[in-house]
């Protein structure tokens, strides 16, 4: 190694330094002893010698216990007894004007091949709003029915029979009468007969016949045979196909008429599917023969269309177009105007179209909302006009051409399992009348409600109402229209239960005493007041 160094300066004027050169060498080597690197090698394992493979011997072996009999209890559910099914039930009770009341049921219990059972009713109320018994009223019925079904078919029956009594009271102010002179008396006995499928298939069926006879004080008779069929074919989930048919003969005899015998029968075949999503649309037509005198055509043919589009989950749009024969008989007209006069005409009423509109809305699970429109051409609608002979008697009177009705309504429900129950509904009728003056005795709008009630399971309350006006008679001795005054009629019943088998009701009717009138010259009774008790066994 070496290193070479200089050095140079100048001190001042002293003068200066020479330059020099100084070589420093340095040579020296490393070394070190050899390493002595003698490793010992591993000596080679020796051989093993080469065993003989294990062989295996399998011995039974048997163990034996002594038996043990373990007294174990499983645990069982304790089954629940099946409610208590009462076939019996009886009330009674008794009210001001004189009113007894009594009503009873016998049915048999459980059996799931059979139901037999037996209905009777007694109410009567002796006097009345008009002087005392000549307005006095009653209703009796009694029943026997029954019902067999197995896994095929289901087959019905019944027997009855019922009594109307009333008064005609509707004569002039200050006429002196005896009740038995002016007494009218319905008795009507009919048996009936029914066979449908049981199970729920594809194709579904019920097939009825009805025999009736209905006879008064006043020398009227009336007998009816009336058969129906309804069936239903079920394609598919989308599509199905439904025939109605039925036939009704009625035959009549009255003081000073003798009808001929009155035939209807009609057919109603149908085609439900969807033409498009969510669209139910039945299609389908309405074939009809009658032989009443008042029409010159006997034969009858109506368009029946329904569609049904749900808007959204809780709001669904119905509309519908049909038409048809409505049948009117005797029964029919007195269960609607008891003091009808004898020998008056009899004729059905043509229908020759109804077109509906509706909206059904739901609020949750527990308030529906309904309303629409309603639009009908009546051809040969009956009416109801004080005779002039006798201002207590109805005539009825027809409109041979056709009225145009038509009617708003809306309803109201609510329903909280058995805890309440409300509902209300609003008609607004209009009547385009042309062979009568006037839409006698038919209301231009009525109000109806009801209400029930259970509070804490032992008190049920129920309330009901009606509400209409707007109805016009003709005065028979001036000839002149009046309009007869609004009727509300609020009715309230209470039943506390003392146990599950006895209570005790109060009802209490028309509260606001109110003396309406539903017919020219007929108030109803006041306020109405009944007690009595209940018991099932």
């Amino acid at each position: 190694m070496s290193t070479n160094a200089f050095a140079q300066g100048q001190w001042g004027n002293e003068g200066e330094l020479e330059d020099v050169e100084i070589e420093i060498v340095k040579e020296r080597q490393i070394t070190l002893p050899k390493a002595n690197r003698n490793f010992e090698k591993i000596p080679p394992r020796p051989s093993e010698p080469i065993k003989a493979p294990v062989q295996y011997d399998f011995k039974p072996f048997n163990f034996q216990t002594a038996p043990i009999n373990p007294a174990i209890k499983p645990l069982k559910i304790k089954q629940e007894d099946p409610s208590k099914v009462y076939g019996g039930y009886l009330s009674a009770g008794f009210g001001n004007y004189t009113s007894p009341y009594l009503e009873g049921f016998v049915n048999s219990t459980r059996d799931k091949n059979k139901l037999i059972g037996a209905h009777g009713l007694f109410s009567a109320s002796d006097k009345g709003p008009v002087d005392g018994k000549n307005s006095g009223s009653g209703m009796s019925k009694l029943s026997v029915f029954g019902k067999t079904f197995n896994e095929t078919f289901a087959l019905s029956g019944d027997v009855g029979f019922e009594n109307r009594t009333t008064h005609f009271y509707g004569y002039p102010e200050g006429t002196d009468i005896d009740a038995k002179d002016i007494k009218q008396y319905y008795n009507h006995f009919r048996i009936n007969g029914e066979i449908s499928n049981a199970r729920n298939t594809a194709f579904s069926y019920k097939l009825g016949g009805t025999f009736g006879y209905l006879a008064n004080k006043y020398d009227a008779r009336e007998s009816e045979v009336n058969l129906s069929f309804d069936s239903r074919y079920k394609l598919d989930d989308e599509r199905g196909i439904g025939l109605k048919a039925g036939y009704n003969l009625l035959n009549r005899k009255d003081a000073e008429v003798e009808a001929k015998p009155r035939n209807l029968f009609f057919v109603n075949p149908q085609y439900q599917f969807l033409p498009i999503e969510d669209l139910s649309l039945i299609v389908g037509l309405v074939a009809a023969v009658e032989n009443d005198s008042i029409d010159s055509k006997n034969v009858h043919v109506y368009p029946d269309i329904r569609a049904a589009y749900p808007l959204s989950p809780s709001v669904k749009l119905t509309a519908s177009l049909t038409g048809g024969i409505e049948k009117v008989s005797l029964q029919s007209l007195s269960n609607e105007n008891i003091w009808i006069a004898p020998n008056v005409p009899i004729f059905h009423t043509n229908k020759l179209y109804d077109l509906q509109g509706a909206l059904h809305t739901k609020l949750g699970n527990k308030i529906g909302i309904n309303g629409g429109l309603s639009i009908a051409a009546l051809k040969n609608w009956y009416f109801f006009v004080n005779s002039i002979t006798d201002q207590s008697r109805f005539d009825v009177v027809y409109d041979t051409k056709a009225t145009v009705r038509t009617n708003f309504f809306a309803s109201v429900g609510y329903s909280q399992s058995e805890g309440a129950k409300i509902l209300l509904r609003g008609d607004v009728y209009g009547y385009n009348t042309k062979n009568v003056g006037e839409a006698w005795h038919r209301p231009t709008y009525k109000v109806t409600g009801d209400a029930s009630f259970n509070i804490v399971k032992k008190i049920l309350l129920d309330v009901t109402l009606i509400a209409q006006g707007g109805m016009k008679a003709l005065e028979p001795s001036t000839d002149k229209v009046v309009t007869i005054d609004p009727a509300f009629d609020l009715n309230v019943r209470f039943e506390y239960l003392f146990s599950d088998s006895f209570s005790f009701f109060a009802q209490l009717n028309n509260i606001t005493s109110n003396n309406y009138q539903t017919y020219l010259y007929y108030p109803v009774r006041g306020f109405q007041g009944m007690g009595g008790i209940t018991w099932s066994f």
